[in-house]
């Protein structure tokens, strides 16, 4: 404020500034003023405007792909899981299962899991083929691979117990000690060895030919009734001329046979006993024959 305006009264003062307010510089000012303020408020305005704008597009795209990373884990997840249960889980049950089954592994899954059954494979067939052999073994006789004397007591048994019809044929080999002394133990190995192939050949596959002491042999022959005797008389006839037929290496040998039936009338004790009784008259009389209890 100029010193002279200083030097003015309160009053005076009032009235110049009344007069200043209401002459129309200031009025033009006033207005340029406010347009300009109003001006800088719209420009600040569109400014804040286009920031939010530009901030709200940046989220949406950040939004989106954190939506699209989002479902591209999911499906990730899902195909991993998919590709798992496919090459491992699936594979582990089946092979569960074949194991609570005794079966061969399924070639199925992953290589790894492959590999390994095959492995497995490989080393089950080879003990399936030992336990096979030792179960022969166990069950036959080494010399002649007729079924030995437990397989016979455990076959006898199960016919005793069971309802199926069966004939109890027991063999002697005559005077087999005789000639064992006379030609040696491998002539009269080779002797056994021929009754056995002969009483395998005379008689059927569903039969059970056993080889029960050193000259003794047993048959089971199922499926039989003591009406059909004829048929044990006529094998045990046919094997008996081939054994009295000699050759170079083996001398002529005869069977005496004692048979008893599941349905023979008056049984005795039991049914080896009573084929025994029937053998035993053979031998006693000439032996080279065949009796019925």
């Amino acid at each position: 404020m100029p010193e002279e305006e200083k030097q003015l009264s309160q009053k005076e003062k009032l009235e110049k500034a009344q007069k200043l307010v209401s002459n129309n510089e200031y009025r033009n000012k006033r207005g340029t003023i406010m347009r300009e303020v109003s001006g800088c408020l719209d420009q600040l305005l569109e400014k804040t405007k286009n920031r939010q704008q530009r901030a709200n597009t940046i989220f949406s795209d950040m939004y989106l792909k954190l939506e699209i990373a989002i479902m591209i884990l999911v499906i990730l997840l899902l195909s991993i899981c998919i590709i798992v249960r496919k090459l491992i889980v699936v594979p582990l049950v089946y092979y569960n299962k074949s194991i609570m089954e005794g079966e061969i592994f399924p070639v199925i899954g992953a290589a790894e899991l492959q590999k390994w059954a095959e492995t497995y494979n490989k080393v089950f067939k080879e003990n399936e083929e030992t336990q096979r052999l030792i179960r022969r073994q166990a069950e036959h006789d080494a010399m002649t691979d007729a079924l030995n004397r437990g397989s016979f007591e455990k076959l006898l048994h199960m016919y005793e117990n069971g309802d199926t019809p069966y004939a109890l044929i027991l063999i002697d080999v005559d005077t087999f000690k005789t000639v064992n002394d006379m030609y040696g133990h491998a002539v009269g190995d080779e002797i056994l060895k021929k009754v056995t192939g002969l009483l395998k050949k005379a008689f059927r596959s569903i039969d059970h030919v056993c080889r029960i002491g050193g000259d003794e042999f047993a048959i089971i022959m199922v499926e039989m009734t003591s009406d059909l005797k004829y048929t044990i008389e006529e094998k045990i006839k046919a094997v008996n001329e081939e054994l009295g037929t000699e050759n170079e290496n083996i001398p002529a040998v005869s069977l005496s046979v004692g048979v008893a039936f599941s349905d023979r009338e008056n049984p005795g004790a039991n049914i080896f006993k009573d084929a025994d009784k029937a053998l035993y008259y053979v031998k006693e009389n000439g032996r080279n024959g065949c009796k019925f209890y």
